[in-house]
């Protein structure tokens, strides 16, 4: 009994030991790192593609911001554009002024800005931010780039009411640039007036220009009020019948010029 012990345990006693040194050898380590290879690439795939995916929703979501970050940069220069382009214009426009008020320096000029229209006939009068305090009197006369745009009608402390070269009320006495021959001009509609008074033998015809003649009126002459659109005359009648396109609409005017009669005139 007891030499069967003894051949047991010294079985196990060698057993152990010679799995101790298969285990510890190449081989073995070997065929257990082949065993373990697909585990680990499956791992190492997996979170390569975690990695992936995380940076894929990052990307987009910093995409997104950039992307509305160069949006607001845009609008932000399209507005830097339109204000640049507004100085450009006013800068042109104000040249103008300039020029204009050079050619006449006998008289007294004020700049203004339209700031409003008549309620009840938007084509027949215009508010401009002058008025008595600036200098402004009823009856001086109002010119938009060069042509001339009505005649103030009403005056406030500061701001006045311009009556237009379109209403029919409208008066002044004018002259054909070409032949220097006297007419008179009365407003008609938005788009034209008329020729009053035109005689037969007047030599008047389409396309010349109608301008202030600063007679008797303390106003510049040679301001021009529009063209002659259309020109017929019946046998018998006493005048022609003429009509002059208006030059100036004032929807689209901004700045303005007053011209102050000279004193003494009225």
């Amino acid at each position: 009994m007891r030499k069967k012990v003894l051949i047991f345990v010294s079985s196990a006693v060698l057993l152990l030991l010679v799995g101790t040194f298969i285990v510890r050898t190449d081989f073995v380590k070997s065929t257990a790192l082949d065993a373990s290879q697909p585990f680990l690439n499956a791992v190492s795939n997996l979170s390569r593609f975690l990695n992936y995916l995380f940076e894929m929703y990052s990307s987009k979501d910093k995409l997104i911001q950039e992307n509305e970050n160069l949006q607001k940069k845009v609008e932000l220069l399209k507005a830097q554009i339109i204000y640049l382009k507004k100085l450009e214009n006013e800068n042109l426009k104000l040249k103008q002024i300039t020029n204009f008020v050079k050619r006449y320096p006998e008289y007294s000029f004020k700049t203004g800005r339209i700031i409003g229209y008549s309620p009840d006939n938007w084509n027949s009068f215009v508010v401009i931010n002058l008025g008595k305090n600036d200098g402004v009197k009823t009856g001086d006369i109002v010119v938009s780039d060069g042509y001339l745009l009505g005649e103030v009608y009403q005056t406030g402390m500061y701001s006045s009411s311009v009556i237009l070269v379109s209403d029919k009320n409208f008066r002044i006495s004018a002259r054909c640039r070409k032949t220097r021959e006297a007419v008179f001009y009365q407003g008609k509609n938005r788009k034209e007036g008329r020729l009053l008074y035109v005689r037969p033998e007047q030599d008047i015809r389409i396309g010349d220009i109608i301008e202030t003649s600063g007679i008797d009126s303390g106003i510049p002459g040679g301001i021009p009020i529009g063209t002659v659109k259309s020109v017929s005359y019946e046998e018998g009648d006493f005048y022609k019948d003429v009509s002059v396109k208006i030059n100036v609409n004032p929807m689209k005017v901004e700045y303005v010029v007053v011209i102050s009669r000279k004193e003494g005139k009225k």
